[in-house]
């Protein structure tokens, strides 16, 4: 198959995930809120939490063959089937709120 790396890979789809189309559509709304200059700085640790997050993932991904389930096997993989378990329903609960964040985004 294609291997497509570190960056093309992992780090982008990430990134454009978090980075989507919640962030565009929300930032007038965000500087309404608070004003420029704390727009300006939450989005800025939105932006570095989304980047470390990315690379970390990164770096566990491409640190070994991903099977299947996804993110899931690797966190299991990395942390333990206990924590893993208890992480793995976590990710599941943020999956379908994101999900619906996505919707009602497009909907508006």
């Amino acid at each position: 198959g294609v291997k497509l790396g570190t960056m093309k890979g992992v780090y982008l789809p990430c990134v454009q995930n978090i980075l989507g189309v919640i962030l565009f559509l929300r930032l007038p709304w965000i500087a309404a809120q608070a004003g420029v200059i704390q727009c300006t700085l939450v989005v800025g640790l939105c932006i570095l939490s989304t980047v470390i997050t990315s690379l970390s993932l990164a770096a566990i991904a491409t640190n070994g063959q991903v099977q299947a389930g996804g993110p899931y096997f690797i966190i299991s993989r990395n942390l333990g089937p206990e924590i893993g378990g208890s992480v793995g329903v976590i990710f599941y609960l943020g999956t379908t709120i994101a999900a619906t964040m996505y919707i009602l985004v497009a909907i508006e």
